[in-house]
């Protein structure tokens, strides 16, 4: 089967987690939250897993390039819900998050059909680490939202608007040089 490889099957995990993950936050319990933290950190350690991987045994694919970012949308998705609506994260601060990402999405669509390329910056993925970092913390039961979790949203939303704005600024010099 075409595109069938070890890094898209671990993507495909990672997909399929997302339900679970769902199911056990919203089990009002504390080891349901628990269960989701576990969960929202092991599927994001697999993403550095698939990536890497892919690279290193030039296994990238077609479906990798299309699963590979879904899969973090809808995993980042999952957890905003989540934070919102169980454990006190500010809508604010969870739809700027998601529309920093749509946007993002949008325009790295665009520039792939274009026939360029816009990979993840430096800024990019530290954006990612203080995103995991930022919503795995949150998802912990027994912490209730204090002044950590506080700095750390705050240091995410910097780092998520600085790598958007930079996306943004690449991609103006992709398009002068792409055909």
């Amino acid at each position: 089967m075409p595109g069938v490889n070890l890094p898209n099957l671990i993507t495909i995990a990672r997909i399929l987690s997302v339900p679970v993950f769902l199911w056990s936050a919203f089990r009002a319990s504390d080891a349901g939250l628990l269960l989701a933290f576990i969960i929202f950190v092991a599927a994001s350690i697999s993403d550095q897993i698939d990536g890497y991987l892919a690279r290193k045994h030039d296994l990238v694919t077609k479906a990798g390039e299309f699963l590979d970012p879904l899969a973090d949308k809808l995993l980042v998705g999952a957890a905003l819900v989540v934070l919102v609506a169980e454990r006190g994260f500010p809508l604010w601060a969870a739809l700027l998050i998601a529309v920093r990402e749509i946007a993002v999405q949008i325009l790295r669509t665009q520039i792939v059909r274009g026939g360029g390329q816009l990979p993840a910056s430096p800024a990019a993925k530290l954006k990612t680490v203080t995103q995991i970092v930022t919503m795995s913390w949150w998802l912990l039961p027994w912490e209730e939202p204090n002044l950590s979790h506080w700095l750390l949203l705050a240091a995410s939303l910097v780092m998520t608007f600085w790598s958007g704005i930079e996306y943004f600024v690449r991609a103006q010099h992709v398009e002068e040089v792409s055909p």
